[in-house]
């Protein structure tokens, strides 16, 4: 499909370009003009390229597994981590990691969603599919950090809850629905980050934060552009990208709506071509936000944090004149 394939002009370039600065450092050539000509040729057509995306290639964007992962960005912003483990129920979900440590000065509960490197990761994390018990193990932790008035950072990157029977027999839809209650009650400041996949209430049991902030290609939804194109066409996929462009699902039409507080720009190309970028971005976002959030007291804190929630999904029609 043309439209999953506008990487590859650039990956062939990129390609070329490296075989072509190898060789002349292998024969003692100056090809620098050649090379410096290329470059700027390549940032031109990334420019054009990645400035006039459609959003199912957004989708895919936020698919690839060449993405920051949450343990990626936990291992970088968060020190003196101490993970807490299971959800002292059931067991423990390896598709969310969770613990104590600190984001720079300040003492926080992180929370990261996982979807795995390798073929084994990803088995072991259920592709980043959470159970019941991972929610509960989430809850725990936010617990934990309103008894000890920690603020929490949670990194949400899933392609939704684990839709099995046994996740259903186990209460998926319970746990996540009082992950929500609590998490509108929780009296700490919260911060969620969605740096990956956003799906559905399997990111929202995780995500119902005072300031939600969202990569430049991360998406988030009610359901993936294939279900929904199979949901309205009755076929397999095959309008996934007109699903795409309906759901409005990137980080753009989600700031318009107002449902996340913040778009963090990706380095060009995608937080893939540029991790460390992506997450230092992503580090001075949390900051600024946490900052500002630790300034309420946690009375003020709720206040606006019940605004927020009331005010999403309002709407008029005609003339309001």
């Amino acid at each position: 499909m043309q439209e999953i394939d506008f990487e590859r002009k650039i990956d062939e370039l990129e390609r070329y370009i490296l075989e072509l600065k190898e060789f002349a450092r292998q024969n003692d050539l100056d090809l620098s003009k050649s090379i410096d000509q290329l470059e700027r040729d390549l940032l031109r057509i990334k420019k054009r390229v990645f400035g006039s995306l459609t959003r199912w290639q957004k989708v895919y964007l936020s698919r690839k597994m060449e993405r920051p992962q949450s343990t990626d960005y936990i291992d970088r912003l968060i020190s003196d981590r101490i993970e807490l483990q299971n959800d002292r129920f059931f067991g423990d979900d390896k598709a969310i990691v969770g613990g104590l440590g600190r984001f720079g000065k300040y003492p926080i509960v992180y929370l990261g969603q996982v979807r795995g490197k390798t073929t084994e990761e990803r088995i072991l994390t259920n592709f980043g599919y959470m159970h019941p018990d991972g929610y509960r193990k989430a809850l725990r932790l936010m617990k934990l950090a309103e008894k000890f008035r920690r603020p929490v950072i949670s990194f949400v990157d899933t392609p939704g809850a684990h839709p099995g029977a046994r996740a259903e027999e186990r209460g998926q839809a319970m746990a996540i629905a009082e992950n929500l209650y609590h998490m509108s009650q929780l009296r700490t400041p919260f911060i969620a980050v969605v740096i990956g996949q956003g799906g559905s209430g399997g990111a929202l049991g995780i995500a119902m934060a005072d300031r939600v902030l969202m990569m430049e290609y991360a998406i988030y939804c009610v359901c993936p552009p294939e279900a929904c194109s199979g949901i309205i066409w009755k076929d397999q996929g095959e309008h996934a990208p007109e699903a795409a462009e309906g759901l409005k699902l990137t980080a753009d039409d989600l700031y318009e709506f107002g449902i996340v507080d913040e778009v963090i720009r990706e380095p060009l190309g995608g937080a893939h071509r540029n991790p460390d970028l992506a997450i230092r971005r992503v580090g001075r976002a949390i900051k600024r936000h946490l900052e500002d959030l630790l300034q309420y007291d946690v009375d003020e804190l709720m206040k606006m944090r019940y605004k927020k929630y009331r005010s999403i999904g309002i709407f008029m029609e005609g003339d309001q004149t």
